[in-house]
């Protein structure tokens, strides 16, 4: 059951990224990249009474906080946030510069369509519900369906705060085991981020694109010069992910990695992980207990702005 809730998961997020970022820039990076063993266990319960892991994603124009006991998967302008040992699935989008300009209710219907267009998946939806973050109008749908083969339920959000722009919530309970999720703890856990949820100012998007390389030769490839990620114990696995998931080789090419160990530093523990590049592999250090400035080693590239910023 873990293994094909684990594929619905990457098809969920294969899907969004298709249909809805034409393409993924770099998308064919996520299906490549490898768990580490400090991710957080799917199976601990979510707990919406404490604080969570602020990511603020440049690329997709948005910021979010995910819940504790939660597990977060970021790429490019799309995070997956996933619960409930897989059977509370949250997909975030945006897309900053749209080709050609479509209404909130296109784009969902666009969103719906393409992410039920699998096979054994269909689904019914509501009537349009009027919603609106930061003051922002947009257009909801509650849907229940079948999602390549399993009993789902959800809600699903567009909202578009400037006319060629706009963010997404698709939030997706697997209800064949539990037929009530979605009505208790799904809409929840949707009200708790879409309470935390905030939608960045132009003005910061300009930098979406671009991606910081670090001045300092030895930033990253050594334990005293590790990537001060932040976050502690709580945030800093997930913060340590984000920043590997947002790494790309020089030319562009996909980044894998595994975590190796812990090092003891003067001043804090650093985790070491081999990242591979083609038949390349190099070293790099990452440190979860402090926060420094965030770039991409010398050497390295990265898909554009990193989703982590101060905890």
């Amino acid at each position: 059951m873990r293994k094909l809730k684990n594929l619905r998961i990457t098809a969920l997020s294969l899907l969004i990224c298709v249909f809805l970022l034409g393409g993924c820039k770099a998308g064919s990076s996520a299906e490549m990249v490898e768990a580490t063993p400090q991710s957080p266990s799917a199976a601990i319960p979510l707990d919406l009474e404490v604080k969570g892991s602020v990511f603020e994603v440049v690329q997709g124009g948005y910021s979010f906080e995910a819940p504790a006991g939660s597990d977060v998967s970021i790429t490019a302008s799309g995070a997956l946030i996933s619960a409930l040992d897989s059977s509370l699935l949250f997909s975030l989008n945006g897309i900053n510069a749209m080709s050609n300009e479509k209404s909130d209710e296109e784009i969902l219907d666009t969103l719906l369509t393409s992410l039920f267009s699998g096979e054994q998946s269909s689904y019914k939806q509501s009537e349009l519900i009027s919603s609106s973050v930061e003051g922002y109008e947009g257009a909801a749908y509650d849907f229940t369906g079948k999602f390549l083969g399993s009993q789902v339920e959800g809600r699903a959000l567009v909202i578009k705060p400037e006319a060629k722009r706009y963010v997404s919530i698709v939030a997706m309970a697997l209800v064949e085991e539990n037929p009530d999720l979605w009505k208790t703890t799904g809409k929840d856990a949707f009200n708790y981020l879409l309470s935390r949820y905030q939608i960045l100012p132009a003005e910061e998007l300009a930098s979406a694109e671009l991606c910081p390389i670090s001045p300092n030769a030895n930033y990253g490839f050594y334990p005293d010069e590790a990537v001060k990620v932040g976050g502690g114990l709580l945030s800093g696995p997930l913060r340590e992910r984000a920043y590997l998931d947002n790494l790309l080789g020089s030319n562009g090419e996909p980044v894998t990695y595994v975590w190796v160990r812990s090092v003891e530093t003067p001043d804090s523990i650093v985790d070491e992980y081999t990242l591979t590049i083609g038949e390349k592999t190099i070293t790099l250090y990452l440190d979860q207990y402090s926060f420094g400035i965030i770039n991409a080693p010398r050497g390295l590239g990265c898909m554009g702005a990193f989703p982590i910023s101060e905890p």
